[in-house]
């Protein structure tokens, strides 16, 4: 099972590479089917071991199913940055507007987004609120704020 996944995880690399997808993403994708099939050959072995596959797969289901009640927000965050950056409908310099926030997007990552406001305040979305609220993206106009420097502390004089 072990080669099998190393034989998997490298085709799969080669493909994401062809797709031009970003390389946090390829390297996510990667590590979570190569886990997946560990997983798997180890409740195999599990099940061979104990002579009995309802074992196993106990085993499995059990796991799976702790897995999801724990990670159910951050998991949801995950696949939703995933959609965002393969979907590519939101892209650094536009300008995008949800759930009463405004900004123009500075970083998409898996989990979060980052918007940069009108008045140069940093925003951070969490990607389910892109994949599961409207979205308006439009071009950002050239005047629009950019990064500003952290203010200098008022010093009273004398």
């Amino acid at each position: 099972m072990y080669l099998l996944a190393l034989l998997i995880r490298r085709v799969l690399r080669r493909a994401l590479g062809r797709r031009h997808i970003r390389p946090d993403m390829a390297l996510l994708t990667e590590r979570v089917v190569y886990a997946g099939l560990i997983g798997l050959g180890v409740f195999e072995f599990i099940s061979l071991s104990l002579g009995n596959a309802a074992a196993g797969l106990t085993g499995l289901l059990v796991a799976a199913f702790v897995t999801s009640l724990g990670l159910q927000d951050i998991v949801k965050s995950y696949v939703a940055g995933f959609y965002v950056l393969l979907e590519r409908n939101v892209r650094v310099g536009e300008l995008l507007e949800t759930g009463g926030a405004t900004g123009r997007v500075e970083e998409v990552r898996m989990r979060t987004t980052y918007l940069r406001g009108e008045d140069g305040a940093l925003i951070v979305i969490p990607n389910i609120s892109l994949f599961s609220n409207t979205l308006t993206v439009r071009q950002a106009p050239p005047d629009w704020a950019s990064p500003k420097a952290e203010p200098e502390p008022d010093v009273p004089a004398g």
